[in-house]
């Protein structure tokens, strides 16, 4: 059993226990029988055995503090690089010089630097220095987000944070413009979107009125994670186009619930859906809009989807394999020889 300091810079602490990625990690390293502190402060770095840190945003803070006391240091999360397309859709590229610096600097020195997609890990190994590079994709609970015995609804579903461009990222304009053609041949279904009620908010309501379908497009916001679990249980199609996707958790939701899924094969999508989601260019409303309209007309294809997605998420990426992952990970740093100052 180790003390263990797990770091994220976040305004709102509740988050850690709301989103998903972050959720699991603090369950696995409570699990695995240690204690666990959480940081969110760069000022309130407690002394630990191990300092388990998410982004190498401001990594270089808890790297710094177990430098001080020779403890080691696993960083994890989706890197936020230039996506494959070359467009400049993620921040790293426009952070200031010493910024992107330091973001060197804690590839290089960590312990462990572990991403959750095979399309960043190739990324990194080729455009960075990083010492203990190490893949291991974003997992969920598969008996939470399991299917329902409940019929599912007119209704399509999607999840975007919506603030600070996000929703660009996630096609939300072009979602909504695709539920504008959707109706003309299916107009009994409705689109629900969960998600922060951000910057973004008054743009895509202006979307939705400018396209005459502010009737059948809701704005949810922030919901229950009981709702949302519903909602992917009784949704009849998962939306989610995308520019680019580190990973796409949500969409690995969707499968565990037995939704079927509509995304684009941007960043690491295909790793997490395979052949059990249907791929669209995600700005392109028509290419949206024509993959639901045949979905809608074809019940067998909807259910394989959906049987086939949720196969996929029990098999590939339930909680045991980042528990045994993180285990492993753990293990490693813990015997190497110490090599900081104490």
């Amino acid at each position: 059993m180790m003390d263990i300091c797990f770091f994220c810079k976040v305004k709102d602490v509740d988050c850690l226990e709301r989103n998903e990625f972050y959720a699991v990690d603090l369950r696995i390293l409570r699990d695995l029988g240690h204690r666990v502190t959480i940081s969110t402060t760069p000022w309130k770095i407690p002394r630990a055995d191990l300092y388990v840190v998410w982004w190498w945003t401001w990594a270089f803070l808890p790297l710094l503090r177990a430098s001080l006391i020779g403890k080691p240091v696993v960083v994890l999360g989706t890197f936020d690089h230039v996506m494959q397309d070359g467009a400049e859709l993620e921040h790293y590229p426009h952070r200031p010089w010493w910024h992107r610096k330091l973001i060197r600097f804690v590839l290089k020195n960590a312990d462990a630097n572990v991403v959750v997609s095979r399309d960043q890990e190739k990324f990194l190994r080729s455009h960075f220095d990083v010492s203990g590079l190490g893949y291991s994709p974003h997992v969920i609970d598969t008996d939470l987000y399991r299917p329902s015995d409940s019929p599912r609804g007119k209704f399509f579903m999607s999840v975007c944070w919506m603030d600070n461009g996000n929703s660009t990222r996630k096609c939300i304009g072009e979602l909504i413009r695709a539920v504008a053609i959707i109706r003309n041949e299916f107009p009994e279904y409705r689109l629900l979107i969960c998600g922060d009620k951000g910057s973004d908010y008054p743009a895509l309501a202006s979307v939705a009125e400018e396209s005459g379908c502010s009737d059948i497009v809701e704005f949810l916001g922030v919901v229950s994670l009981k709702t949302k679990i519903e909602l992917l249980q009784t949704c009849e199609l998962y939306l989610q186009p995308t520019r680019a996707e580190g990973f796409g958790v949500a969409i690995l939701e969707a499968m565990s619930c037995g939704a079927p899924v509509v995304t684009s094969p941007v960043g690491a999508v295909p790793e997490v859906g395979g052949k059990c989601v249907e791929m669209v260019d995600g700005t392109d409303p028509s290419s949206i809009a024509g993959a639901v309209i045949r979905l809608l007309g074809d019940g067998s294809r909807r259910k394989t989807l959906g049987y086939a997605a949720r196969e996929r998420a029990v098999s590939e990426f339930s909680y045991p394999r980042r528990k045994r992952d993180l285990e492993e990970v753990i293990r490693d740093v813990s015997n190497r020889p110490a090599l900081r100052a104490a």
